[in-house]
């Protein structure tokens, strides 16, 4: 499984001068994050330094990483046909949300009933898109700024559309959600249903992306020194979501749940031991790492985990945060740092 989503940093410090005295609030650009939710870590990232880019141009290049036996999956902002039909063409399956906008249709089958999930009502229709258009060499394509169709044959095997009507409405009042997917018939409508549900895992990961590594400096203007900042936050949550693996697994019982390991409460148990690691075993003593054999470096890791207290890093239950508004009169104003910093360039 392959989750997208798109991370805008919010507003930074507006030290550089070229900041200065301008209204509003300086975005310093976003990211483009592949997670996958199964081994809790980031595959892939994009970057993009102008904060207003789409964040469907940002997932084009994405296109070329896709492979058979990978399912992406993304909200409504991935439901371009482009986009579609690159997953397609890799051998990969996707699940996304319908956009309004949603690529053309060519053929549409008859409405029937799929079965419910604890959230609603499942109903879904086979789908067919418009074959792409070709573009005169001339004359840009329209949406230059989205990545082109790919030439080629046209769809081959319908697609599914899968209707979720809600018991509840969403936060943002929808009723009903609609999701597009070219996975096969035995994969029920229910399994892909809940397969987007838990897309929401990414939002998660920015959650503790932030709340613990800091990835998201408000004293770095620039947008290369804040996307640099955020890519190095990744890479560091990377190697605790292998070590929050390995203490979970470590303490497994042979029958039951995992104890469930606390991001927060690993990073304090690492910050409160390192200095004094560094007094008692100098970096100048640490053995230089060689070749690596994955089973050998997992068995040590295991090994190492199953001396940690799992108490120390349990992480707790608590209920959800209120949502709160943000108001005053600048919190709608915002602009690009990038296109600020371009405009200012002699």
């Amino acid at each position: 499984i392959r989750i997208l989503d798109g991370n805008h940093l919010p507003a930074s410090q507006k030290r550089l001068k070229a900041l200065r005295g301008v209204r509003g609030a300086a975005l310093p650009g976003l990211a483009m994050v592949v997670y996958d939710p199964d081994s809790g870590l980031v595959t892939d990232l994009v970057a993009g330094e102008d904060a207003y880019q789409h964040e469907r141009a940002l997932a084009a290049p994405l296109l070329e990483r896709a492979g058979p036996g990978q399912v992406w999956i993304g909200d409504r902002h991935f439901c371009p046909g482009a986009l579609l039909r690159g997953w397609a063409a890799a051998g990969a399956s996707f699940v996304v949300r319908e956009h309004a906008n949603h690529p053309r249709l060519r053929d549409a089958g008859d409405w029937h009933a799929a079965g419910r999930t604890e959230t609603g009502r499942l109903r879904e229709q086979t789908i067919t898109l418009d074959p792409p258009q070709e573009h005169p060499p001339q004359e840009p394509p329209p949406q230059e700024h989205l990545p082109q169709e790919p030439s080629g044959p046209e769809q081959a095997v319908p697609w599914r559309r899968i209707e979720l009507t809600l018991a509840q409405p969403t936060q943002a009042g929808d009723r009903v959600l609609r999701l597009w997917s070219n996975l096969p018939a035995t994969v029920t409508a229910a399994q892909i249903a809940q397969a987007y549900r838990d897309r929401w895992r990414i939002e998660g990961m920015f959650q503790r992306l932030e709340g613990v590594l800091r990835s998201e400096i408000p004293s770095l203007g620039h947008p290369r020194a804040a996307l640099l900042g955020f890519s190095v936050a990744l890479l560091a949550y990377n190697v605790l979501a292998l070590i929050e693996r390995c203490v979970e697994r470590a303490h497994a019982p042979d029958a039951g749940a995992a104890p469930k390991v606390s991001l927060y409460h690993l990073v304090l148990q690492i910050r409160s031991g390192y200095d004094g690691l560094c007094i008692a075993l100098p970096p100048e003593h640490w053995a230089a790492c060689g070749p690596i054999d994955p089973p050998a470096l997992a068995a040590r890791l295991l090994s190492l985990a199953r001396r940690i207290d799992p108490a120390r890093v349990r992480a707790g239950r608590r209920k959800p945060k209120d949502r709160t508004a943000k108001s005053g009169p600048t919190s709608g104003l915002h602009f690009s740092t990038a296109t600020r910093l371009a405009s200012k360039t002699p």
